[in-house]
């Protein structure tokens, strides 16, 4: 067996992959690299969770290491394992086609039952952050039953913003179109701070607000650090562990992390998605989702695929050794949402079918095919034209045909980050290789304008991303 992955040292990775390409390890276990490992007796391929976004790197050399794999199997004649108890939109539609081969696993290993979905709704009267009563009272329910809790909430830190009661003033960014949010202790940090999740800024609190004046500057929302300290002040006799990027910060320390939990001494859980995928808890009795809303309404048409996939992962970890009852209890204003009903009944094909029809009439992926041109640079009005500038080669070029579109340069859902100003150009098409064509010579002429991926025309940063994950 090889194993390759990032958090090996340069030599250990020399290790397996001299053993990997001599054929002396039969088996490579590896991350989105491992793909690219020369095997001269590769027999199948396996991608677990093929419906992650993490296969894809966006830095660097982009790739997708999923479709990598279907194209190195199709090449050398292999089968290919594409596995996920929620497959990505494509790759549903490709096994309901005849496509692929589709294969399901209708149990459980043991036979046990997944969780009971209940929907929670918070007062919305209320501006209250404390954890709902219902919950409250499942989680001391399960305390008394020796069974752990795993609470889930995609936000670290203590709040995601602090505010100025006197004025509008927000904690933003010096640096990025986002917001800094407030941990109790990060790192080195042992006092309050802000930090920016996108940059790495760290600055301590104001005194007073820097607009107005104003003293009186309040947290608003809740991360990670929130839900453990009122767990703690509501359960003192349970040992609450928080588990996110902070308290996780080396190979080591998650290990531990984990380890507390496998072993039964941490009883209440309080993690971000790290928590949620493919672990095999042993004990875990009642899954808590807090803010589930926070993923579901957003710029991004894949929200809601996004959310479904990470609900039915999370329910995942509750009984998976004992046959006794479990629960899963999911915070949402908006009950009514298909995601949740569908989520009931952890009914896969029909969210989908459901999904698919609104893909369909509204054109979108995987009835349509895009790409991004991203660009960047030190000024949003030189950005913009620069890619005004691709966006009129593109409507001159002889392959821009009937059922190829190309929409307006806009800026992106955080259009600065660390001082770039950031934009991007969506072209899409009814099919692929009209697409492709177009693209290779749009590259093709933007190479011939930049010295590698900077512009000659002002300080521009470009890169063309296929088939982007988020628009």
């Amino acid at each position: 067996l090889a194993v390759l992955h990032s958090g090996l040292t340069e030599k250990q990775r020399g290790i397996a992959w001299y053993q990997a390409m001599t054929g002396a390890a039969r088996i490579v276990l590896g991350t989105r690299l491992s793909i690219m490992t020369p095997l001269p007796k590769l027999a199948a391929i396996v991608v677990d969770e093929e419906n992650d976004s993490s296969f894809k790197q966006q830095e660097g050399l982009a790739y997708s290491a999923r479709d990598l794999a279907i194209w190195r199997a199709k090449n050398e004649k292999l089968p290919i394992v594409l596995v996920s108890a929620t497959p990505s939109s494509q790759t549903w539609r490709a096994a309901k086609e005849g496509r692929y081969q589709e294969i399901q696993l209708t149990n459980r290993v043991g036979g046990f039952k997944l969780p009971n979905v209940e929907l929670v709704t918070p007062d919305k009267s209320s501006r209250s952050i404390s954890i709902s009563p219902i919950m409250i009272r499942a989680l001391e329910d399960n305390l008394h039953k020796g069974r752990q809790s795993l609470i889930l909430i995609n936000r670290r830190g203590m709040a995601p913003v602090i505010s100025c009661s006197s004025c509008d003033w927000l904690s933003e960014c010096d640096h990025c179109s986002s917001y800094m949010v407030m941990h109790r202790q990060l790192g080195q940090f042992k006092s309050p701070v802000l930090c920016c999740h996108h940059c790495g800024l760290v600055k301590p609190i104001p005194q007073s607000c820097s607009k107005c004046g104003d003293v009186d500057l309040q947290p608003l929302g809740r991360g990670t650090q929130k839900v453990e300290d009122q767990l703690q002040m509501r359960f003192p006799q349970a040992a609450v562990l928080r588990v996110d990027a902070d308290t996780a910060r080396t190979s080591k320390k998650t290990e531990a992390l984990f380890q507390e939990i496998h072993d039964g001494t941490a009883q209440m859980i309080v993690g971000t998605q790290m928590l949620a995928k493919g672990h095999d808890y042993q004990n875990i009795g009642l899954v808590c989702v807090l803010d589930a809303d926070a993923r579901l309404y957003s710029n991004d048409y894949m929200a809601p695929e996004h959310l479904f996939a990470q609900l039915v992962q999370v329910a995942g970890r509750a009984g998976r050794f004992s046959g006794e009852p479990t629960q899963i209890l999911i915070e949402t204003h908006y009950p009514d949402d298909p995601v949740y009903q569908f989520i009931k009944t952890f009914d896969l094909n029909g969210f989908m079918e459901h999904l698919m029809a609104i893909r369909q009439e509204a054109g979108l992926p995987p009835f349509s095919y895009q790409a991004l041109v991203h660009a960047e640079a030190k000024q949003k009005k030189e950005v913009l034209t620069w890619l005004n500038h691709a966006k009129q080669f593109l409507q001159k070029t002889a392959h821009l045909q009937t059922g190829i579109t190309v929409f307006d340069p806009v800026p992106k859902s955080i259009a600065r980050l660390g001082g770039w100003e950031r934009s991007q150009l969506l072209i899409e098409s009814r099919q692929r290789a009209p697409l492709q064509a177009l693209l290779n010579e749009l590259e093709h002429y933007l190479r011939q304008q930049s010295v590698g991926r900077i512009s000659k025309v002002g300080k521009v940063r470009w890169s063309i991303e296929r088939d982007p994950l988020f628009i």
